[in-house]
């Protein structure tokens, strides 16, 4: 338990340069456990039912404003009913009104500057809320997406009003059928978060490693916050998960994790034979404004800077759809530190070059406007399978729709898309990985002395707490760790920090496990059985 930190010498930046310019971390897949087929196909049928209609009725030049209102969809995939009746609505009106502010800028100046400067602006401000607010994948990307496309094609002013119309009805369309399985499964977010929390407590019982350990743990603190309420089931469970976590304290066969798991995900929630009783943490006092936004200003920045740049570079060497290189900037962006950052852009042009092939091949067809609103409808459906275990493998998919959606208002230029969506890709996720090397994230040192101190605090916390107080201060070091690894991650990202102190914070870290194994109440049952 009185582990003392161990010192290491700070790692050359040289060599963490090398570490992070690595491609291996950026391609590896990664396996996702449940709530990827129901929200692709919940998302699929948000992209296709707008645009159906307005095929019917011969209104083709609506459609991309139709997908741009759909991306509300692609928001709080697999959150709680309250949050997504929270969040959703609130992203409707983000990308509403980021579409009419750019809307209104190209069709009244038609200035490349002016736009540029406005698309600038909508990214730095949607990462930081989309941060602030924890919005989830795909953060703030979306915003400067739909704004981008829109200024692009937006040429006439009394058009911007039917436009946005279409748009609204679209996103309320997407927001009412993500609330909609609320009446179908009412448990459905809960099992999922319940079932991924055995699914990872299973893979640290059969591989026990810090690193699976950490993820076990998280995940059955995500489990936690996310089954509140009085229900039958949503008490089962929570009887479930404080047994799984159990296990993380006294190790077991982790067997009947996954034929549970298994259970949860056909709709089944059996009885807990446990007796444990999980407990509810407290609420804690919201913090203010400003701590709440500080920690996210250096990559609003970056954000701020990366795109700038590659608008006015892109623009200045000749090359249309400046919008594109601003996206690109933006989407690699969405990340919380320099090595992800890299890992993304990696990512944005593997994926790009590869889904350039398939829209050369697609175009080679000669699709007619219809067939390319299938093909985008069907290509947005594979992407969201795909896009949530690989980055650049969903990106095989979002590059034709982009594409499709782009060809709508200039069907003849199909290969000189192709060749746009390459370049500008490229040159702005080259300008985001540039700028995030260059400007360095100082405040992340601070927050990792921080978060230290903080999780020695709850250890001495729960060293002294008696009685009912010790659930409280067991829950406060669970937090506490969990931000210390979040805090030690951003600071190890940022490779010219020559000491993120890695050897500190996994003693510090260890320490904090043992004493919640320590102080973890014992197991009591009533048979062997989970399900």
């Amino acid at each position: 338990m009185n582990v003392q930190p161990s010192h290491v010498e700070p790692e050359p930046a040289s060599s963490r340069l090398r570490r992070t310019l690595r491609v291996r971390d950026a391609l590896r897949f990664t396996r996702v456990v449940g709530g990827v087929t129901v929200p692709a196909l919940r998302i699929g049928l948000s992209f296709g039912t707008p645009i159906a209609l307005l095929a019917t009725i011969g209104r083709l030049d609506l459609v991309p404003f139709a997908a741009f209102g759909a991306f509300t969809s692609l928001y709080c995939r697999i959150d709680t009913w309250s949050r997504r009746a929270r969040l959703l609505p609130l992203i409707a009106l983000g990308l509403v009104v980021s579409v009419a502010t750019a809307s209104m800028i190209a069709a009244t100046t038609g200035d490349e500057l002016i736009g540029v400067l406005v698309l600038t602006a909508i990214a730095a401000l949607g990462k930081l809320v989309s941060d602030v607010l924890d919005f989830g994948p795909p953060g703030g990307l979306m915003f400067v997406f739909a704004a981008g496309a829109a200024a692009y094609s937006a040429h006439d002013p009394a058009a911007i009003g039917p436009h946005l119309a279409v748009m609204a009805a679209s996103a309320a369309f997407s927001v009412a059928l993500s609330l909609l399985g609320n009446l179908l499964h009412p448990t459905g977010p809960h099992r999922v978060v319940t079932a991924r929390a055995l699914i990872a407590v299973a893979d640290h019982l059969e591989t026990p490693n810090p690193a699976t350990r950490h993820r076990a743990h998280l995940a059955v603190h995500r489990a936690s916050t996310t089954l509140r309420g009085n229900g039958r089931a949503i008490a089962a469970l929570r009887a479930h998960l404080a047994d799984a976590e159990q296990l993380l304290h006294h190790p077991a066969d982790a067997d009947h994790l996954r034929d549970l798991a298994r259970k949860l995900h056909r709709g089944r929630i059996p009885e807990p034979q446990s007796r444990l009783k999980p407990h509810t943490p407290r609420s804690q006092a919201r913090p203010t404004l400003r701590s709440r936004i500080s920690p996210f200003l250096p990559n609003a920045g970056r954000m701020l800077l990366a795109c700038l740049l590659a608008g006015l570079i892109t623009t200045a060497v000749g090359l249309d759809h400046a919008y594109w290189a601003v996206v690109s900037a933006s989407a690699v962006l969405q990340s919380t530190h320099a090595t992800a950052t890299w890992h993304r852009t990696v990512q944005r042009m593997t994926g790009t070059l590869a889904g350039a092939v398939v829209a050369f091949a697609m175009f080679g067809f000669h699709p007619s406007p219809l067939a390319i609103m299938v093909l985008v409808v069907v290509c947005q459906l594979i992407a969201e399978l795909f896009v949530q275990s690989n980055y650049a493998l969903g990106l095989v998919f979002v590059t034709p729709l982009a594409l499709g959606l782009a060809s709508l208002s200039n069907p003849a230029a199909h290969n000189e898309l192709i060749v746009e969506r390459i370049s500008t890709t490229v040159l702005g996720a080259l300008i985001a990985a540039a700028v995030s090397l260059v400007l360095i994230n100082h405040q992340s040192n601070r927050r990792l002395n921080a978060a230290l101190v903080e999780c020695r605090e709850a250890q001495q916390r729960l060293r002294e707490a008696e009685g009912t107080t010790a659930a409280d201060a067991r829950a406060r070091l669970t937090r506490s760790v969990f931000a210390l690894r979040n805090a030690h991650a951003v600071a190890d990202g940022e490779i010219w920090h020559r000491n993120p102190r890695t050897r500190e914070v996994l003693d510090t870290e260890h320490q904090a496990y043992e004493l919640l194994a320590a102080t973890a109440p014992s197991r009591e049952h009533s048979g062997t059985s989970l399900g």
